[in-house]
């Protein structure tokens, strides 16, 4: 006879066992074209050890030049430009002399045992390939950093703090 009890039970093991594997700041779409606007959220799964997360930091690869945040209500937001080496063209005839390479959220408040997202609007580059967001999360003095990319042998399933992944496609 088969115990109906023991079906939560396994399942409940499952659920946390599958949640801490992924336990980790992700994208919520993982491919993209190449040379086309992406619309990035970026999921905060947890806060940190019990705690809150109060700052987020997200830094960007330098083949992404163009960014923008999305507005989150209660966060205040910071964006750390560095100049390019060389101008490049953007939209409509002007000159992008430099780069978006972090952007931070702070302020808010995200309890432990509740996840929220935080938006970036992006400009993918023109080749194709895997791009890495290193993020720091922050829970008050606690900090935790999904900062690993993998080596040319690994894959983000070896990495214990994987950065963010994002798989850029061939132009369609």
């Amino acid at each position: 006879m088969v115990s109906f009890r023991a079906v939560p039970c396994a399942v409940a093991a499952l659920i946390v066992s599958a949640s801490a594997a992924i336990a980790h700041v992700t994208l919520s779409q993982r491919s993209a074209p190449a040379e086309s606007s992406f619309r990035a959220s970026f999921t905060v799964p947890h806060g940190c050890q019990g705690a809150a997360t109060t700052r987020v930091s997200f830094w960007l690869p330098e083949s992404i030049v163009q960014a923008k945040p999305m507005v989150k209500p209660g966060w205040k937001i910071e964006i750390l430009r560095v100049k390019l080496e060389t101008p490049i063209n953007g939209p409509h005839g002007t000159k992008i002399t430099e780069r978006v390479a972090k952007i931070v959220f702070s302020g808010g408040n995200i309890p432990d045992d509740q996840i929220d997202e935080f938006v970036l609007q992006l400009r993918l580059p023109k080749e194709a390939g895997t791009l890495y967001f290193p993020v720091e999360q922050a829970c008050g003095e606690k900090r935790m950093g999904w900062t690993e990319i993998p080596a040319s042998h690994q894959t983000t399933r070896d990495l214990e703090n994987p950065a963010a992944m994002l798989m850029v496609t061939p132009k369609p």
